[in-house]
């Protein structure tokens, strides 16, 4: 199978345990927003999220050593044999799972409550430490499944999870009443489903010898790992200091207005930007050890010219269709947080540009530079959230986490492309960013009153005016969908008769 090939099966097979995951989100949503207050979402949103920021702390960047490391091991390129790496990664899991777990809950009954004005955090943070340990111990064998290229059993472990937190929050919602405590503990359990089947899966393919465990293979995984923790880390704190700011400044009931439109733009993030991440790095760190530079940058450039070009349509019209969404869901007290969806939304654009443009520097294992341009970013993000909130509010801080986004960009594109450089063609994609931005502002005038009825209209009218725009100016795509067109219908066999 081609590389482009490859990468089209692992994006489906993410992207699809994305679409189930989203819907499974889409399903809990209303079911959260109309059973628990506002006060109760938003800080079950903020403790969801400080969970990913401790567990994306805890893995010291291994994961992404993973990824390098086992391409090198399984190409005969490096001087560790595959016993040691799962048995020093298996090691270095369980250790980190232990400190993170000890963190979690430090930080839950020393520190938050004398930041916080709600009450109950200790016994929320109690809730979340088992999800801290299970998910950390589980990264090892998700990490191998996704550096081995097992997508679709990666993909199943995510959904089984999911499903198994929905059934149990719906069985409570039938019997009993909900609140955020619970709510975790439904978590912890679908997390240990989850991850169970994922190491269930490795224990077919990879046997565990302790006495493997390399010393130097450790120093090296967590050398190169720790700056992309930081990457990582950084990167959440940017998505993740607006929400203490805000309940800090506007109080709880803005921080679950916030929330609510945040987390709806986050369904893109699982289906979108998650299925990339997943596919695309192990991806090209094989594609470079196998066949080398020029088969990589034919990949890396064609795949960005793609994500662009069918992203940044998509971006507008999820903005127009995501308000009216929210509102049919959650209901109108949720409405006024719906101003930041387009700005959110392009945030998340911009942060899967950084998978590609960033390629140089993962594969030439140059990782400071990420750490140190994630630094900035943040100083620069906290700065301005401080100085914006009080102002702008929820607007505020969302246009802050895009201009830290691009700040962080431009620095590691320009380092990165030093390193390690491939053809970049911005004409269409610019004339996209011009044609979606009208396209946005021009529908987005629509407004029957009626929620459903709009965002249908919005998301019909955008959609066709948009797709046909791609398809006219891309001749590849054009001559793809009139392919798949004349296999599902039959047309074209006729042609090739005599």
């Amino acid at each position: 199978m081609s590389s482009a090939g490859g990468l089209i099966r692992h994006l489906r097979n993410y992207a699809s345990a994305g679409v189930l995951s989203a819907v499974v989100g889409v399903v809990s949503f209303p079911i959260l927003t109309r059973n628990l207050s506002i006060e109760e979402y938003g800080i079950l949103g903020l403790i969801t999220s400080s969970l990913t920021l401790f567990i994306a702390v805890g893995k010291l960047g291994v994961q992404q050593s993973v990824i390098r490391w086992y391409a090198a091991v399984k190409a005969g390129n490096s001087e560790f044999s595959s016993r040691q790496m799962y048995a020093t990664v298996v090691v270095l899991f369980l250790c980190l799972a232990l400190a993170t777990f000890s963190a979690w809950l430090f930080a839950g009954y020393a520190i938050l409550p004398n930041v916080l004005q709600y009450e109950r955090i200790t016994t929320l943070f109690f809730a979340a430490s088992g999800v801290v340990f299970v998910r950390l111990l589980g990264s090892a064998a998700i990490n191998f499944l996704r550096a081995d290229q097992r997508s679709a059993e990666v993909a199943q472990s995510q959904v089984l999870a999911r499903l198994v937190n929905l059934s149990l929050i719906v069985l409570f919602v039938i019997f009993s009443d909900i609140d955020p405590r619970l709510l975790l503990w439904c978590l912890l359990f679908a997390e240990i489903v989850g991850m169970g089947f994922a190491a269930s899966r490795c224990r077919e393919s990879i046997s565990i010898e302790w006495k493997a465990f390399s010393r130097p293979l450790a120093t090296a995984l967590l050398t190169y790992g720790l700056p992309l923790m930081m990457l990582e880390s950084l990167g959440l704190v940017m998505r993740l200091s607006d929400r203490y700011l805000i309940e800090g400044m506007m109080g709880v009931s803005a921080l679950g207005q916030y929330s609510a439109s945040y987390n709806l733009v986050g369904y893109l993030d699982i289906i979108v930007l998650a299925a990339l991440i997943q596919a695309l790095r192990p991806m090209y760190m094989q594609l470079f050890e196998n066949e080398g530079i020029e088969s990589t940058r034919r990949f890396l450039s064609s795949g960005f010219h793609c994500y662009l070009v069918l992203g940044i349509p998509f971006v507008a019209i999820f903005s127009l269709v995501s308000p009216h969404a929210l509102a049919f869901l959650a209901g109108d007290r949720y409405a006024p947080g719906t101003v930041v969806i387009p700005f959110i939304t392009f945030s998340f654009l911009i942060e899967g540009t950084i998978n590609f443009l960033a390629a140089g520097l993962y594969i030439n294992r140059n990782t400071r530079v990420l750490m140190i341009w994630s630094c900035i970013a943040v100083v620069i993000n906290l700065a301005l959230n401080v100085a914006v909130i009080p102002v702008f509010g929820l607007v505020g801080a969302a246009s802050v986490t895009i201009v830290s986004y691009l700040v962080f960009l431009g620095g590691i594109s320009r380092a990165s492309f030093r390193e390690f450089s491939f053809p970049l063609f911005w004409r269409i994609p610019l004339a996209m960013c011009v044609v979606s931005f009208l396209v946005w502002l021009v529908v987005g005038q629509i407004d029957s009153g009626n929620h459903i009825l709009d965002g249908f209209i919005k998301g019909l009218i955008s959609s066709v005016a948009l797709g046909a725009i791609v398809l006219t100016i891309e001749r590849d795509y054009r001559q793809w969908l009139m392919a798949k067109l004349r296999r599902v219908f039959g047309v074209g066999s006729a042609e090739a008769a005599p």
